[in-house]
């Protein structure tokens, strides 16, 4: 497992919305996709961190491996995402449209989400400035993104911390469970920003890479996972924890993890090749 450079911290972010069968039922967030017609696909992208973007929302460093700060809004209801983050290397033409994405690394993000923000973009409940998005500071190198890589090993799960106690709050999941994965979600995730519009909740990503530069590497998130029952009623207040675990099931299973963190050891001290943690401390918004 390797470390990821400080450049990590300033990459192009896009989340997609609608990988994982029946999580966005269980936000409340699928009537923005009730005119598409199957639910247990992808269904848009929508970006969190776009470096030089005019929307302040957008143009906002968000990532953190500590700390997950909530909005300056008393009111907020803000819940962790676990999602797998895929690094990407991307192509472009002479005209800067894209026309190759390979993954190369991937590595954990805590796409947390301000659900009752009243937004015209369902990026605006993503990105409300410093320490907003939980970025890890491991990542997995990947040389071969389809079946040979036999990455199915890798199991994916979230706790939160309240009061004290643990629990889990997104499933229990191997990576591959999601509804697209290898080359069939790289293929989607090329088309998408190929064709995706500025309508409705959703942005034109090939403008926004565009106004970035044509960035040559981006940050993928591919989807939240569902959350457990738990996980469907949590929401974070300052004082609590997240983590996000990703490790191998031929060395661990979700009772061990759910161990290790009772033991409070250090995040650090749990990453290794066959385990990544990115763990943030909730924090109230500073003045």
């Amino acid at each position: 497992m390797d470390k990821q450079d400080q450049a990590s911290n300033h990459l192009f972010g896009l989340g997609i919305a609608g990988n994982s069968a029946g999580h966005l039922q269980q936000t409340g967030e699928s009537n923005a996709f009730a005119k598409l017609d199957d639910p247990n696909k992808p269904q848009a992208l929508f970006p969190f961190y776009v470096p030089h973007a005019q929307q302040d929302y957008l143009a906002l460093m968000p990532y953190s491996a500590d700390q997950l700060q909530l909005p300056k809004d008393p009111q907020a209801k803000v819940q962790m995402e676990p999602e797998l983050a895929l690094k990407c290397h991307l192509s472009y033409n002479a005209l800067g449209q894209l026309i190759n994405l390979q993954p190369i690394a991937m590595t954990l993000i805590n796409d947390a989400t301000h659900r009752n923000a009243q937004v015209t973009k369902l990026a605006q409940k993503k990105n409300w400035g410093s320490a907003s998005k939980g970025l890890a500071n491991q990542e997995i190198k990947i040389t071969d993104f389809t079946e040979a890589a036999q990455l199915e090993r890798f199991r994916l799960c979230g706790f939160h911390q309240h009061n004290g106690q643990w629990h889990l709050c997104g499933e229990d999941v191997a990576v591959t469970e999601y509804s697209y994965f290898y080359q069939q979600l790289q293929q989607w995730i090329i088309t998408q920003i190929q064709q995706q519009q500025a309508q409705a909740l959703f942005h034109n990503i090939q403008y926004l890479l565009l106004e970035a530069g044509c960035p040559e590497t981006i940050l993928v998130a591919i989807g939240a996972t569902r959350y457990s029952a738990y996980g469907e009623q949590h929401q974070l207040v300052s004082g609590d924890q997240t983590a996000i675990v990703l490790y191998d099931n031929n060395v661990f299973d979700i009772n061990q993890i759910g161990s290790l963190l009772a033991q409070e050891k250090a995040p650090a001290s749990l990453c290794n090749d066959n385990i990544m943690v990115l763990q943030q401390q909730v924090i109230n918004a500073l003045d």
